[in-house]
């Protein structure tokens, strides 16, 4: 997922990354990919900059949903409508990607899903110059929704139709 690379170029090339990013990142990590927040967690806070052992423990518990004030469970961030929506023209991206940056604004969020023709025009061939997806987004968001569940209120239902994230 691009928005996810680059963060993570960021990252590792400024020591930095934006609050927005740092959401995107943990949510993709734990809920897309079923990861320990404490991996993440002990990452960012060998890379921040600004590290600050409150804020980024508590921010990573906060994106697992497993926090004193966590989230809720059912909020798992979108990252192709996230950076489609908070960055429409790409620029983070085709900065820290510039192997994308021939893109069309519409396909670099999400270059598996763009037109064989702006693919070869751009340059990118999926899983050489850019990788495919490691997950589907929305099969991985239903089988976290799955995993939360069981520990919901008995009579309670997932909320999966919620997209307040996305």
């Amino acid at each position: 997922y691009p928005l996810v690379d680059a963060a993570m170029h960021q990252i590792n090339q400024t020591g930095y990354m934006h609050n927005r990013l740092r959401m995107v990142v943990a949510s993709f990590l734990v809920k897309d990919l079923g990861i320990h927040w404490q991996w993440g967690e002990r990452y960012f806070a060998e890379k921040l900059i600004d590290f600050d052992l409150a804020a980024n423990n508590g921010g990573w518990q906060w994106a697992s949903s497993s926090g004193c004030d966590a989230q809720p469970y059912f909020r798992i961030f979108n990252p192709v409508s996230q950076s489609e929506k908070f960055d429409p023209q790409a620029k983070f991206i085709r900065r820290y990607l510039p192997e994308l940056a021939g893109l069309p604004d519409a396909a670099i969020h999400a270059p598996w899903l763009a037109r064989e023709m702006e693919l070869i025009s751009a340059g990118v061939e999926l899983g050489k110059t850019y990788p495919r997806p490691v997950v589907d987004h929305a099969v991985a968001r239903e089988q976290t929704l799955l995993r939360y569940a069981v520990v919901k209120k008995p009579g309670k239902t997932p909320a999966s139709g919620n997209k307040a994230a996305d």
